[in-house]
């Protein structure tokens, strides 16, 4: 095979070459590459990107120093296609997903791939496996405790006792609180911090949910951002009679299921552990009466105040909407657990 050939095939492949790195760097440079990619893997594409730009250059400088370079004792190990037909599929290959990059425009998953893939409401199931996880590590923890005397179950029973009555003062007042919360009111402003991680380090649900639980009570209305609407959500429904009552901000896109009433919409966010390819679907239940003017897929800010409701046997947390706004859907689309969340919240 000539040398012009050769040539020929070496600038093709160095136009492929060009094409992706620049594809890659313009989703790089803006930011659309978490539109694909969670940003944990980001680095990985950083150094692709570093990759692709040198062997783009090789290949370039092989297109262009002359014949010498193709001067080598392979024994056609780097042999090309040999008729036209060939090369068009073989290039075609590259060139056809080079092409889509370019041309069909950046789009979000949105309500047809929920669908699909089914969407998880808040409601109380996480407490429940949760609460069975901590009556079973309870249960393993008596038995390693072994024998003891009649004198140490007889003051065991007292504290049970004891406690058990304590419980009942503490809930009688947090019935009195959650009532006052159904009516429309904020939890007392005289409690302190110590007051409140009261209400929820008795659960056994860990240091990170307790933390996290105290810092979403504290705020007047709770802000469920891109960084903690996760973490947030998850503490939600651990907590979720704890929670009731209180107003709630967050932000996503319209999802709606056939058996919605026209009353009712879901604000959505994708998560992303990976890729777009494993994205699952989180949402909260919203309630307005006008809720039928805002278009599927469409982004809103909504708040209002969290009720427990009892949908087909089970506990629903709903959120009763006094305000929905359309905004922009944020750059980032997509939501990530960040474990750390409640010490930036």
């Amino acid at each position: 095979m000539d040398h012009v050939h050769l040539k020929r095939h070496y600038l093709i492949r160095s136009v492929i070459l060009t094409g992706f790195t620049l594809l890659l760097a313009y989703l790089v440079v803006t930011e659309k590459l978490s539109h694909y990619l969670a940003p944990r893997l980001h680095m990985f594409s950083y150094v692709t990107l570093g990759i692709l730009a040198l062997l783009t250059i090789v290949s370039i400088r092989q297109a262009l120093v002359g014949a010498s370079a193709y001067d080598c004792e392979c024994d056609d190990v780097h042999k090309v296609p040999r008729s036209p037909w060939t090369s068009i599929v073989v290039y075609g290959l590259f060139i056809l997903p080079l092409a889509m990059g370019f041309l069909m425009p950046d789009k979000i998953l949105g309500s047809a791939v929920a669908e699909k893939r089914g969407i998880t409401l808040l409601s109380s199931d996480v407490r429940k496996l949760a609460e069975v996880a901590v009556a079973t590590e309870s249960t393993e923890q008596s038995a390693q405790e072994g024998d003891v005397t009649v004198e140490q179950k007889t003051k065991k029973q007292g504290d049970t006792r004891s406690a058990t009555e304590g419980e009942k003062e503490d809930s009688t007042g947090q019935e009195e609180n959650e009532s006052q919360n159904e009516k429309g009111a904020n939890p007392p402003e005289t409690l302190d911090e110590a007051q409140i991680r009261k209400r929820f380090d008795t659960n056994g649900f860990g240091d990170f949910y307790t933390d996290m639980a105290v810092s979403l009570y504290k705020q007047p209305v709770i802000s469920l951002d891109d960084k903690v609407f996760l973490d947030g959500l998850t503490t939600i429904e651990l907590y979720a009679k704890e929670f009731a009552g209180k107003e709630l901000e967050t932000l996503g896109f319209v999802y709606r299921q056939p058996d919605f009433t026209a009353q009712q919409f879901v604000v959505a966010r994708f998560s992303v552990s990976c890729c777009t390819a494993d994205a699952s679907v989180f949402g909260i239940l919203v309630e307005k009466p006008d809720s039928s003017k805002w278009a599927k897929d469409s982004w809103v800010k909504v708040r209002g105040k969290i009720e427990i409701r009892k949908v087909d046997g089970y506990e629903m947390l709903v959120l009763k909407a006094n305000h929905v706004e359309p905004v922009k859907a944020p750059k980032d689309p997509y939501v990530y657990y960040s474990y750390d969340a409640a010490s930036n919240s």
